[in-house]
């Protein structure tokens, strides 16, 4: 798991924890202002029912008084004549009607329209007060129809007619219009502050989780983790669930290291000793290769020779694995204490290239060795730079099949880098293969390995000493074609001073280099 992988999961989870609490947030707003805007139109309508009864209801008082006076007088009077100006009654923009017993309009105000606001009771039922919302000339009015009521000298009720007064419905969509602006804007602007200090909460909450995180990827990524697995996290005093997270994270660290520790010191202490035993095989088993050769010719002398070689060639594979074996954990140690740099000094990575490929002319087996040099010099330790060389190299042999190629370079790669690179033309490796290539003790198959010997440590070494000079190395395979392993380390970007041109072979070390060996040009020669 990369770093950069870690902190896109962290930063999910942070976006997924802003998200929630901004959708959260979202809906108890929008809830909050669909109460509010529900609120407030029933009081809206609640204020204007009331003006538009008092109005009614003032008018039916004057109404009444009329009537109450030309009773006293004994004067007959038409119900139009009872009816009061209406001019006093709409200051406030109202639409007032008064209509009699048939539904006809007998005054109006000025600004009410001549058709009846309210439709008249069907004959056989009584006019009561009743609000409702009608269409008139375009507008939307809230009307209240107000009954007028006169008791007969028996007592019941007889409609005369009623008062109709109404109010446009606009001026209060206006004021709803106004709040629902001013709630929108707060809600939205409320919701954008939440959403930044959401986010900004989210991130102070998950701030111990990325040092986990970065922590846990550098152990993963390192190899030698004992450098890595040195590292450990502050443990905040708050004692909450993320301190104690921490505080789990160390100890899982400690007893990983312990583990590593105790790993590194049994390999390095068996492989040093089993190396004297070995010595001691080997040397007897040269020994009875002698005596055996001294045999005369028979069946009993050819196979106690072919176990004689045997013996030998397991031995010399023993030793091999024995060296890569202690090899690791130096380098896992040395990674650990921060010793490796010591040794350091600036080497030529294109004469580390020509002397492997001079190595390796000796141990092929047909293949065409290309050599492709540019001048390029990196700060490591020369003896690991050489084994990397021959490592790739002794892997691509091994690949390889007769008459086919094996091409090393050594080049700038961009301004910071160098690069090392070998490509073999082999069979290739799988795609499924190429993820554990560079693991301790992996091997693909027999084919890459079938020149023997092997012990799928080397690419392993080859990574470990890698990454030790602060560079990458990465494996490219197309099956039947080849593959190609390139090495990229940092470059020197001092000037170094010339190499000594009597300790160099051919022309100016300084110019490029194409070599072919056991081809068309021997090793050591000039394109």
């Amino acid at each position: 798991m990369s770093a950069t992988a870690s902190g896109r999961r962290v930063a999910s989870l942070r976006f997924k924890l802003t998200a929630w609490y901004a959708g959260l947030l979202a809906l108890v707003l929008i809830a909050l202002t669909v109460s509010v805007l529900r609120l407030a139109e029933g009081r809206l309508l609640t204020d204007m029912d009331a003006r538009l009864f008092n109005t009614a209801d003032d008018i039916a008082g004057a109404i009444g008084e009329a009537l109450a006076t030309s009773q006293v007088f004994g004067a007959p009077v038409r119900f139009d004549d009872v009816v009061p100006a209406l001019g006093s009654f709409t200051s406030r923009g109202l639409l007032i009607q008064v209509v009699d017993a048939e539904g006809e309009v007998v005054r109006r105000s000025e600004a009410a329209p001549t058709d009846p606001l309210a439709a008249p009771p069907s004959a056989d039922q009584p006019r009561r007060a009743e609000r409702q919302i009608v269409e008139a000339n375009g507008w939307r009015v809230r009307v209240v129809d107000y009954p007028l009521l006169l008791t007969t000298p028996t007592g019941e009720p007889r409609s005369i007619g009623a008062v109709v007064v109404g109010e446009r419905m606009d001026t209060l969509q206006e004021t709803l219009d106004s709040v629902r602006q001013v709630l929108l804007l707060t809600s939205a602007l409320g919701l954008a502050l939440a959403i930044l200090g959401g986010w900004w909460l989210a991130g102070r909450a998950l701030r111990p989780v990325d040092r986990i995180t970065a922590t846990a990827a550098a152990v993963a990524v390192g190899e030698g983790p004992g450098a890595s697995l040195g590292r450990r996290l502050d443990v905040p005093p708050s004692g909450d669930e993320l301190a104690r997270l921490a505080a789990t994270f160390n100890a899982m660290l400690d007893r990983l290291q312990a583990a590593f520790v105790a790993q590194r010191r049994f390999v390095a202490d068996a492989s040093h000793e089993l190396r004297t035993p070995l010595a001691a095989i080997r040397g007897n088993t040269d020994v009875l290769a002698r005596q055996v050769a001294s045999l005369p010719d028979g069946g009993l002398r050819r196979d106690l020779l072919e176990a004689a070689a045997d013996l030998q060639r397991e031995s010399r594979r023993m030793g091999r694995l024995l060296d890569d074996l202690l090899l690791l954990a130096r380098s896992d140690a040395a990674a650990a204490e921060g010793t490796e740099r010591q040794r350091w000094a600036p080497v030529r990575l294109d004469e580390v290239a020509a002397d492997a490929v001079r190595v390796a002319a000796g141990l092929a087996d047909g293949q065409a060795l290309r050599l492709e040099t540019e001048p390029v010099t990196v700060l490591g330790d020369r003896d690991r730079l050489d084994q990397i060389a021959l490592v790739l190299l002794d892997n691509a042999l091994r690949a390889t099949p007769p008459g086919s190629p094996v091409t090393v370079t050594a080049r700038p790669d961009g301004p910071a880098s160098v690069l090392l690179e070998v490509r073999d033309g082999g069979m290739g490796i799988a795609s499924e293969h190429l993820p554990h290539v560079f693991d301790r003790f992996f091997r693909v198959d027999d084919v890459r390995s079938r020149r023997g010997g092997g012990s799928g440590l080397g690419l392993a070494i080859a990574r470990a000493i890698v990454r030790s000079h602060g560079g990458e190395i990465t494996a490219e395979s197309v099956l039947g074609v080849g593959s190609v392993f390139r090495v990229r380390l940092p470059a020197v970007l001092t000037p170094t001073a010339p190499l000594d041109p009597a300790t160099t072979s051919g022309p100016d070390p300084a110019r490029p280099r194409h070599l072919l060996v056991n081809g068309a040009r021997p090793p050591g020669t000039d394109a």
